[in-house]
C-alpha cells in the first residue's frame, strides 16, 4: 500500500498528495533564501522517489516566475498559498512542495536546512532540479478535500 500525505491550501482550491519514496522523516526539508521564498516563510521537501500530485479547481492556480524564468511557482489565485515549485527538465516536470504553505504533516518541528541558489546558472539549476526534485502531475479538476 502507499503512504500518501495530503494537504491544501488555505481556501481549499488546491489540493496536493505526496507520496513519499521513503520515510518522512528521512525526506529533506529546505528553506531557500530568496526573497520570495523568505517572506512567505516556505519550507519545500523533494526527493526523486517520491510523487506529487497538485489538484487545482479550474482557473485557481496562478503560475508564476522571476530571476532565470526556468520555475513556474504555483499559488492559489483564491488565498495566494504558495504552493509548490515546477520546472519542465529532461526527465519531465519535476517540483518541490511546500509543506508549510500546504499543512502537510509529518515535517512539523523539525528545521529546514537554508538554501541559497543565487550562483547557478538557468542549465545548473535545472540539473540540480533533475536530480534533487520529484516528479510532479498538475490536474485542474475540482479538489475533494
Amino acid at each position: 500500500m502507499t503512504v500518501q500525505l495530503a494537504g491544501h491550501c488555505h481556501c481549499g482550491s488546491v489540493r496536493v498528495i505526496l507520496e513519499p519514496g521513503r520515510p518522512v522523516g528521512e525526506m529533506p526539508l529546505r528553506a531557500c533564501q530568496c526573497s520570495f521564498c523568505r517572506t512567505r516563510c516556505a519550507e519545500t521537501t523533494s526527493d526523486p522517489g517520491s510523487h506529487l500530485f497538485v489538484e487545482a479547481a479550474p482557473g485557481a492556480l496562478n503560475h508564476y516566475q522571476f530571476g532565470l524564468g526556468v520555475t513556474d511557482f504555483l499559488l492559489c489565485a483564491e488565498c495566494g498559498t504558495y504552493v509548490a515549485a515546477v520546472s519542465e527538465t529532461e526527465g519531465g516536470l519535476m517540483g518541490v512542495v511546500n509543506v508549510r504553505g500546504v499543512a502537510l504533516h509529518g515535517f512539523e518541528g523539525r528545521t529546514p536546512d537554508p538554501m541559497t541558489y543565487d550562483d547557478e546558472s538557468a542549465d545548473e539549476r535545472l540539473a540540480r532540479r533533475q536530480d534533487r526534485w520529484m516528479p510532479v502531475v498538475v490536474t485542474e479538476v475540482q479538489p475533494s478535500i
